[in-house]
Formats: C-alpha cells, structure tokens, sequence
C-alpha cells in the first residue's frame, strides 16, 4: 500500500464522504497533501468527532495497526484505481474512493441488476423479489441489494436459492452488520461465494444519514435496478433517484391501487419505469442473452415433466410439486429456467401457465 492509499484509508477512518474528498482533492492535490496539511493544523470536518478519529490515525504506528487488523479479519480494500473496483460503479460523479470487501470481490464485476423496496412488504412482494432474484441468477446475473429486512432479504435469499451470486451493501461497518437480525444472512451470501462491501470503515454503526449515501453505491453497481414495493418516500425511491442520475434502466413491479406498499412503484411507472412481470422482462430490456432450455418430448427431464403438467392447465407451486414429484428447491429451478427461456409465464398469485396459451 503506497502513502496516498495509507492516506485514503485515513480519511475514511473518520468517515470523510466521496463529494466532500473531492471537494478537498480538487484544493490540495493528494490526500497525501491533505496529511500533511492536518498535521499543520488544518480540520477537514465540522465534526469533532471525525476530526479526533482522524488525529488518532495520524500517530504513528496506529494506522498500520488499523490495516493489519483489517487484513487478519479478511477485509479487502478496494481503491478506485483497482483493477477489481466495478467500472459501472467508478463512473458515477461521486464514486466510493475505498471500498470494504468480504467475500469474492470478483462477484462486483458481474453483470448486476439491484432489487430494492419497503422493509414491510406483502408476502406478494416478498415472493415476486425472490422470485425475480432467483430467475436473473439462473440466467447469470448478480443481484446486489442492501441486506434490509424485507425486499431486501428476499432478493438475496432468492439469488442463495438458486446458488446465484449476490452483493449486500450495507449502511454501516463490515463488523457491524445492520440489521442485526440479518447476521445469518451476511454469513450466507459470503459462504455461498457472494460479497458483502460497504464504504463505511469496519467498526462503523449504520447511521440514518448513511443509508442515502449506501443507496447510491447499490444503483452504481448495476446496470438496472428494480422497485418492487415501497412508498414515494422511501430508502428505495431514493435508489430509484440516484438509478436515474447516473442513466440506469428503472423497472417497477406493478402493485394494487390503493394499496400504501404499492405507491411507489406504481407511479415511476406511471413516470415512465419499464413495468415488468417477470425476470424475463429485465435480460430482454437489458440485452443480457441467456440460454434457452432445451425441452424434448420424449425425455423425462424435470423442465419436461413440468411442461406436460402445464398443458393440462395453469398450476401454483403446490399444484405442480404435486402433480409433478419435485422437491421445492428442484421445482422453483427449473420454473425460474422455464420463464427466463420463455416457455412459460407466471401470473399473479404465483400461477404458472405454458406461454401463449
């Protein structure tokens, strides 16, 4: 790590925001400048608490402990000049100038579409965002997200179920994970080869002020975004905002009027989202090619069993685990390769039916 990095991790030690770095960049050159301008006695924060934090950092000895600790409790850095930093994400005006990775850092330069909404969704929302998350997995794409209860938990628990890979970003430190009830689940998307990052230092607490900040990085990240429940004021109207600043694609589930949880999505489309029903919708809009499933005839496969089943009449997932023998995880598979290749389609209430019938 050169000085300028040592320098940069300093800074974000006291939590030194992308606009607000950029601002002070632009005037001294360096962050390494910017050291030896602290050290004269110059303050870069209002905060008295950011400006103790970075005070602290500056003895010496203290930052290498910092990054040492950082190293053993395997979290990579990932600065913007880093081969493995996304390049979607390097491109927004105000990029994270350090990343905190665990996990496969290499899952940040996959194809990624976010899914985002409420943290109180209907169990229609909840099913349609692990759903929508498990069917791009299938095809290849990583979803990425925020690790909130709700929406959020179900799109990455869709894209585990179909052992996708998936991205949480959080508002917080990587040793702080937020919401504590969701610990299970960071553990999961690490152990199934997924990432967790954040801009914030590890030991950070997710702070309210952080989450507009962390929803900026989400959209960054992704070629797309999907709104699949949430209010007009919401954590995920502002990924919806941020999506659009930086030229992303906007897709919005459609929910039913009257109903709160359905409020935001139904009027960014009514904005101009792309509306969409199915995973299938999104690669299709987003030009992501996926392969197409082979159906025979004549072979017993488990896509075959379920088409057969299906020309006798749309069926729910019970109806058809039953009709057709299949275990869930088996079943939500191949319905998920079934619907991205086209075969069939899912309507509401989670039925399926053979396409064009």
């Amino acid at each position: 790590m050169d000085k300028e990095q040592r320098c940069l991790v300093w800074l974000s030690s006291a939590e030194i925001t992308a606009d607000r770095l950029q601002k002070l960049m632009k005037e001294a050159g360096s962050a390494a400048a910017l050291w030896e301008q602290f050290g004269k006695g110059k303050r870069f924060s209002k905060n008295a608490e950011a400006n103790k934090i970075l005070g602290y950092y500056h003895r010496e000895g203290v930052l290498d402990q910092h990054i040492e600790r950082m190293k053993n409790q395997g979290i990579r850095l990932l600065f913007s000049d880093d081969a493995f930093y996304p390049d979607l994400l390097r491109s927004v005006d105000d990029p994270p100038y350090l990343l905190y990775c665990m996990g496969d850092v290499q899952t940040l330069r996959l194809p990624s579409v976010a899914v985002v909404g409420t943290r109180h969704p209907s169990g229609y929302g909840a099913d349609t965002a692990k759903n929508i998350a498990g069917a791009l997995s299938a095809a290849g794409v990583c979803v990425v997200s925020g690790m909130a209860i709700g929406i959020d938990a179900a799109a990455h628990r869709g894209a585990l179920s179909m052992q996708g890979k998936t991205v949480a970003v959080l508002g917080g430190g990587l040793n702080t994970p937020y919401p504590p009830e969701n610990t299970g689940l960071f553990h999961e998307i690490l152990d199934a080869g997924g990432a967790v990052i954040s801009e914030y230092p590890p030991d950070a607490r997710p702070h309210s002020y952080h989450f507009p900040h962390r929803n900026r990085v989400i959209s960054g990240l992704c070629k797309g975004i999907v709104f699949v429940e949430g209010r007009v004021k919401s954590g995920g109207m502002i990924t919806v905002r941020t999506a659009l600043d930086q030229g992303r694609e906007v897709f919005a589930v459609p929910g039913n009027i009257g109903q709160y949880y359905a409020e935001g999505p139904n009027t960014i489309i009514r904005e101009g989202a792309v509306m969409i029903t199915s995973a299938a919708d999104i690669l299709s809009d987003l030009g992501i090619e996926v392969p197409k499933p082979v159906v025979d005839d004549t072979a017993g496969t488990a896509s075959n069993v379920i088409v057969q089943a299906l020309q006798k009449e749309a069926m729910g997932m019970d109806a058809l685990a039953k009709e057709t023998g299949l275990d869930t995880d088996a079943l939500m598979t191949q319905l998920c390769m079934l619907e991205i290749g086209g075969e069939i389609t899912r309507e509401s209430g989670n039925t399926y039916r053979l396409k064009n019938r």
